[in-house]
């Protein structure tokens, strides 16, 4: 809706359209609708001639038309910009006051092909995210699905800052070239110590250098599409299945890690000792313990230990119940 200046600007223009074809009327003495004709290209300033051979009168008041109208058209169009200036100021404003209420969520720097394809998975898995990106284009693709993002450049800190990276969880940098990766990755771990940092990298000798940076993982998009052609063309149904246990929209089953917290109640206890299956009904298919070893199909007697990470598999409200088990006890 418009607001009401703008309605009392496109009155008044409505009234000078009215006012110059009555003075034309009383003036010249010619017909309403010539009258209307005149004013109308004198207000649009098209150029064409005079409909009738006009007075000295006559050429005065058309001057007169023709510089309220002028002058009325560039409050309009001044009005209209201070709107959308307004109106860019408040979309930050908004966004900005999302992202300050958000912890533990996640960092899309670029919303290229990729950013859209893992924004999707992110909206699907129902995680809260917000999105950095400064090409215009890419931002009305944003607004128009209705997502949290800053407008800006990744690769400086203070866009960062903006997105709440000394609250986020992790940050995942899928810029176009290696180095503004590479300059995200620096800035994300100084800005964060325990970020969890996960960035492309095109060029292969440039995985070691974002390692070197601070990136906790390093995908290659070429050799990571390459090594998924060869997996489902060897055993195309396992990939299948995961596929679609990885697709939440098809099933409630989904696999998840989770971390054991330093002073939660797992902590010492085994998948006996929690009867794990039994109270929560999810299936601990791996542990990876702080060393890096990876144990999978675990022993059931193995306790738990602080940091391990558990690769479950299980419906999702089961999977939430065990995490807070796994969490902080205070």
């Amino acid at each position: 809706m418009l607001d009401t200046r703008i309605e009392h600007l496109i009155l008044s223009m409505l009234g000078i359209i009215l006012i110059g074809t009555t003075g034309y009327v009383f003036i010249e003495n010619v017909g309403w609708f010539d009258a209307f004709y005149m004013t109308s290209i004198t207000l649009a300033t098209v150029g064409f001639q005079e409909v009738w051979q006009m007075s000295d009168l006559g050429h005065l008041w058309t001057i007169f038309i023709m510089f309220s109208g002028i002058g009325l058209f560039f409050l309009i169009a001044g009005h209209i910009a201070q709107r959308a200036v307004d109106l860019k100021r408040y979309r930050r404003f908004r966004m900005a006051k999302q992202v300050k209420q958000l912890n533990d969520h996640f960092i899309l720097c670029g919303y290229g092909r990729m950013g859209q394809s893992i924004a999707r998975e992110l909206t699907a898995a129902g995680k809260v995210f917000v999105v950095i990106e400064k090409e215009p284009e890419k931002i009305s693709v944003m607004m128009r699905e209705d997502l949290v993002f800053i407008e800006g450049d990744a690769t400086h800190d203070d866009i960062l800052i903006q997105a709440g990276v000394e609250r986020a969880k992790t940050l995942i940098g899928v810029l176009k070239d290696d180095q503004d990766n590479l300059f995200v990755t620096l800035s994300a771990r100084s800005l964060k110590k325990d970020l969890f940092i996960l960035t492309r990298a095109t060029n292969l000798t440039s995985i070691w250098k974002m390692q070197r940076a601070g990136a906790n993982k390093v995908i290659n998009p070429y050799e990571a599409a390459g090594v998924k052609l060869a997996r489902q063309a060897m055993a195309p149904g396992v990939v299948d299945f995961i596929e679609l246990i990885m697709n939440r929209g098809n099933l409630d089953l989904v696999l998840e890690t989770i971390s054991i917290k330093s002073d939660s109640r797992a902590v010492g206890k085994s998948m006996i000792d929690l009867e794990v299956r039994k109270n929560y009904n999810i299936i601990i298919t791996a542990v990876e313990q702080r060393t890096g070893e990876a144990n999978f199909n675990p022993d059931p007697n193995y306790k738990f230990e602080p940091n391990d990470k558990l690769i479950a598999l299980g419906a999702v409200e089961n999977l939430e119940r065990f995490e807070k088990l796994c969490e902080s006890v205070l």
